[in-house]
């Protein structure tokens, strides 16, 4: 019985399922992690750091610094409870590092005193933005090694954590310092004493402290369980220790070579990938898709998003992930055979947004805009650099910071979503830059907002002429998709979310170019302008939204209507593998197009970079201008249409409707020609999704111009909309099927 009950315990043993890791526990995000985290204090956990970097001591060991009030929160060993979008697609639960045996925490107040020797919060917002007394200005790293680089008092500090055993020693290199600086070291459960000579600590829970180079150590007069460190004054530099350790006195560690650390050191990723080119083979396509294959397989187990890109030249393209990732790819110019693949850096907050500017690489995150540097040209980046970190965040899952572009100015912006709820209905708490288009000088010292009352933007576009465009996505006092619209000129403009209206307090609801219906476009992305060097079917000038939801690119056709711009949008045929978030043009006249799948999209694939090409041979058969008339449409298309069918009415269909815009989330269609007052005004006090009522216009006539390009209709009735559609199915003079559908927004006077 006793070999029997053995060899069941080992069967046992054998057949329990093994658990396997995710893929976020798997990947290396890098010694230095950006995000928004939680951890422990005192055993209870809480939020800890909205703008966090998690430094990776080795051997499961990190420490955790809130870069906003430059105060290390903790140290710990082990534990992770993954949470966050990105990672786990949970809306709302927390990333928390840490447990609850800590080695050492401090509490949520400034890690530095100001000039007054107040720990208080003094930020304009409590709780949020960068202390007025101290800001973070980059992050060095040398191989795994980390390097915080920030201001104090107007002190600079150079700041190195590193770890051996279980003791950990914070280094700091000090700058000149026309007053004593003071540091939160911890934050315990007792008391702690200090030595008589004020270089050692220890406390009531065991926690014992060493300093070196003329720091002295001392208890808060006001609380006897907080130790601080005593920078003093002086003109020069000042190279400075603290050693921390549980139960036996810790002691220093040699001295850090600051000026080695901080001058580029060696790579952490210097594996180059290999991966091939696809190029479309159908010759019958308007638009030919090509394919660059990604590094999936990486030795990182890096989770490959790419949300944002741009071109550093013509043969290389560094792209950002919604992980944290960049990532360049270069054989762009070549014969599309294969390319290489490096991954320069790790470790970012979301970066869904990235821009290049005179060959320096800029990456739009949620916290910051960071500038990377290769300080030693070895293909990675060495330093982090702040360009600009104004903007005010919460850890709301749902408040992206999408896209980064420039105008001719050199001036930077980004568009912020809103902090809506899961689930998407409401907000959590509104902060001044949430649902905003902001606006970064090219220095990076002024921020501004340049447009307010956006709830998901998904995307934006910087026109040729200064113009400031976004995606909007249907939701609270958002109908439905649109693309939001305004002249360099006439900022800042309100774009209709009543929560994150901010100061525009008067300002009259700017409504869109055009409205865009969920079955046409659920989720908005970027919008491009073909430039003059495109060789793309459009002309110069001339506007493209991307459909991140579904997968489209839409030909944007501008109307001048009572004196005021309004527009179309009819589908480019082009067929992408992934969603359609960001696009720009390469010198070669085509166009590349970048996507991930994140949330509700119909994209095939997890992400795709896509390179589209015009195909003359064929040809684009659909519509080029729109124009409204006192009676109806006109609708111009790039070739000679076949006169009976287009003159025939059948060969069109045309609704119309109307929204609803309200606290509600979205709206139903409603009719404009019998218009239900009853059910628009409860539509303002209930969801209305689940009413339809579009009204279907008879065409009169229809007449053909001259040329043969150019098609008037006559309709029962021409009236303002949010919405109009009209569908066609024609022939062209050389028997090619025409049939598609324009969707226009028509605005009275």
């Amino acid at each position: 019985m006793q070999r029997l009950g053995k060899v069941i315990a080992v069967s046992t043993l054998l057949i329990q399922p093994l658990v396997a890791q995710k893929w976020y526990e798997k990947m290396d995000v890098g010694p230095a992690w950006m995000n928004t985290f939680g951890d422990y204090f005192h055993g209870e956990k809480r939020m800890s750091a909205i703008k966090g970097l998690s430094v990776d001591l080795g051997e499961g060991w990190r420490a955790l610094y809130d870069t906003e009030t430059l105060r290390l929160s903790s140290v710990y060993k082990g534990g992770i409870e993954w949470g966050g979008t990105p990672w786990t697609g949970a809306h709302g639960r927390l990333m928390t590092m840490g447990n609850k045996e800590a080695l050492l925490v401090t509490d949520t107040t400034s890690g530095w005193a100001d000039e007054s020797g107040s720990f208080d919060d003094k930020r304009e917002i409590k709780g949020h933005g960068d202390i007025p007394h101290g800001a973070l200005t980059g992050h060095y790293r040398h191989g795994r090694t980390i390097v915080l680089e920030y201001t104090v008092n107007g002190t600079e500090v150079l700041e190195n954590l590193e770890r051996s055993g279980e003791t950990i020693t914070r280094s700091f290199k000090f700058g000149s310092r026309k007053e004593a600086l003071t540091l939160v070291v911890a934050d315990e459960k007792g008391a702690f004493t200090v030595g008589d000579d004020m270089l050692a600590a220890k406390s009531a829970d065991g926690l014992g402290i060493v300093s070196t180079g003329g720091v002295k150590l001392a208890t808060d007069p006001k609380n006897l369980n907080r130790l601080l460190a005593l920078i003093p004054k002086g003109d020069g530099e000042l190279v400075a220790q603290i050693a921390i350790a549980k139960g036996d006195k810790p002691t220093a560690g040699a001295k850090p070579d600051f000026a080695k650390l901080t001058s580029g050191g060696p790579g952490i990723w210097t594996e180059t990938i290999t991966t091939e080119g696809k190029i479309s083979g159908n010759d019958e396509d308007t638009y030919l898709t090509d394919l660059v294959t990604l590094p999936t397989e990486n030795p990182w187990d890096a989770n490959l998003r790419f949300g944002g890109f741009d071109f550093i030249d013509e043969d290389s393209a560094a792209l950002s992930t919604w992980n944290g990732d960049v990532w360049v790819v270069s054989g762009l110019k070549g014969d599309w055979k294969e390319f290489k693949w490096r991954r320069i850096a790790a470790g970012l907050f979301e970066t869904i947004g990235l821009k290049v500017v005179d060959g320096e690489i800029y990456v739009n995150g949620r916290d910051q805009i960071t500038k990377l540097i290769d300080l030693n040209k070895d293909g990675e980046t060495d330093y982090f650099k702040v360009f600009n970190r104004d903007v005010y965040i919460s850890e709301n899952f749902h408040e992206f910071a999408f896209d980064l572009q420039t105008d001719k100015e050199g001036n930077f912006y980004f568009a912020k979503a809103a902090p809506v709820r899961g689930g998407g209905r409401g907000f959590d708490k509104i902060l001044p830059h949430h649902g905003i288009v902001a606006k970064i000088s090219p220095d990076g010292k002024k921020f501004e907002v340049v447009a307010t009352g956006i709830r998901a933007p998904g995307g934006m576009g910087i026109g040729p002429n200064g113009e400031i465009t976004t995606g909007e996505n249907e939701g609270t006092w958002q109908p439905s998709c649109k693309i939001n619209y305004v002249k360099a000129g006439d900022t800042p403009v309100f774009f209709g979310t009543e929560d994150s209206r901010h100061s525009l307090t008067s300002a009259a609801y700017t409504p869109p170019l055009v409205y865009l219906p969920m079955d046409v476009d659920n989720s908005g992305g970027s919008q491009v302008w073909v430039p003059d060097y495109a060789k793309f079917g459009l002309k110069t000038g001339e506007m493209i939204h991307l459909s991140y939801g579904k997968s489209s690119l839409f030909r944007v056709l501008p109307v001048t209507n009572n004196g005021r711009l309004q527009a179309g949008a009819v589908k480019l045929p082009i067929s992408l593998q992934s969603s359609a978030m960001r696009a720009r043009f390469h010198s070669d006249g085509s166009m590349y197009v970048l996507g991930f799948r994140g949330w509700q999209t119909n994209a095939a694939s997890e992400c795709a970079f896509q390179r589209i090409r015009f195909n003359a041979e064929v040809g684009l058969n659909i519509p080029e201008k729109l124009d409204y008339t006192e009676s109806g449409v006109k609708l111009t298309f790039p070739v000679k249409l076949d006169a009976e069918l287009a003159e025939d009415v059948t060969s069109y269909s045309i609704q119309r409707w109307d929204y609803v815009r309200s606290v509600q989330y979205g709206s139903g269609e409603f009719s404009v020609d019998n218009p239900d007052t009853e059910a628009m005004k409860k539509a303002k006090k209930s969801e209305s999704k689940r009413h339809h009522k579009r009204d279907s216009v008879k065409v009169e006539s229809a007449k053909l111009s001259g040329d043969g390009k150019t098609v008037e209709l006559v309709l029962e009735g021409m009236k303002p909309s949010m919405s109009l559609k009209v569908g066609y199915d024609l022939e062209d003079t050389d028997g090619e099927i025409l049939k598609s559908e324009v969707h226009a927004t028509v605005y009275g006077k």
